[in-house]
Formats: structure tokens, C-alpha cells, sequence
């Protein structure tokens, strides 16, 4: 928060010093009811965008960034546990146990086509990353291998984790 700080000679009430009263009174106020970022920003496009969820989302550029705009309130997962918001290219998902973490493309597929967070490989528990020429992503027992080959095709596997 940016602080304000008015200093001068103590002048005679008058209509000056009361109008720097009154704008110090006034700039103060405008200051403490600012809302904070957070505040500011929970409706995008149209939306409210909420806890932990937000927090990703936010680091992620919010709208502007990679996901895009949300496409859903806050649902509740099938477990009854987690949460997923879901975005333009992409959706977060939460758990207590592994924190929020975007899903998308190919090892978002990969994993949906394999129970989701129902299935065996359970939460994404960070975010994409490049080893050599291979895109991973973790999940509570499994590691997602994404590899662009020739001739326009992918190669996508998982290593179980939780053996």
C-alpha cells in the first residue's frame, strides 16, 4: 500500500489550510478503501475467481495470461474434495494434499483420458516443464511425458509414481 504523508508549516485556519485538511482527509481515505489486488480483481470476465485457485490464476498473468478468461465458477470435483475452475485453454485444479495447478493440452488430455483426478495418476502437483526435448508434468502418482516427433505426430506416457 502506498502511504500518503502531508507535511508543512502549521498555517491559521483559513480556506487554504482547510482545503489541505480536507485533501489530506480526503487522500487518506482514498488510500485505506483502496482494494487490494485481490479484491480488485475477483471478477474476470464475468466470473469470480477464488482461493488458492485465484492465487494461480493471478500468477499467471490472470485473463491475459496463458489460460484466458474463465469458463465456470468454482466447480466441485466428483471426490467431493477438490476444486477445478475451468479457463479458456485450460483448467486449474485444487486439492488440499497437492495445492492449485494448471492442465492443458496434450498431458491434460492424456490424464482425462485417464480418470482425471479420479484416476490412478490422482492431482497435478506442479506445473509443465521441459526436460531435453520432452514437456513433463507431475501428478500425485505419475509423471506425464509429453515428446513432439516427426512427421507432425506426439508421443505421450506416464511413469506410475505411487507403485
Amino acid at each position: 500500500m502506498t502511504r500518503i504523508r502531508v507535511t508543512g508549516r502549521t498555517r491559521k485556519p483559513g480556506k487554504a489550510g482547510s482545503a489541505v485538511g480536507l485533501l489530506a482527509v480526503l487522500v487518506g481515505t482514498l488510500v485505506v478503501s483502496a482494494p487490494s489486488a485481490a479484491q480488485a480483481n475477483d471478477d474476470y470476465c464475468g466470473f469470480k475467481v477464488v482461493g488458492d485457485i485465484e492465487k494461480r490464476y493471478i500468477a499467471m498473468d490472470g485473463s491475459k495470461g496463458s489460460l484466458g478468461c474463465p469458463l465456470t465458477e468454482e466447480l466441485v470435483n466428483p471426490d467431493g474434495i477438490g476444486r477445478r475452475t475451468q479457463f479458456k485453454n485450460g483448467t486449474i485444479y485444487w486439492s488440499p494434499r497437492s495445492g492449485a495447478w494448471p492442465v492443458w493440452g496434450a498431458i491434460g488430455d492424456y490424464w482425462c483420458n485417464h480418470g482425471c483426478e479420479a484416476g490412478w495418476m490422482g492431482y497435478p502437483t506442479s506445473y509443465e516443464y521441459t526436460v531435453g526435448n520432452e514437456t513433463r508434468q507431475n501428478f500425485q502418482c505419475a509423471v506425464v511425458h509429453w515428446q513432439a516427433l516427426s512427421g507432425n505426430t506426439a508421443k505421450t506416457s506416464s511413469d506410475n509414481k505411487c507403485v
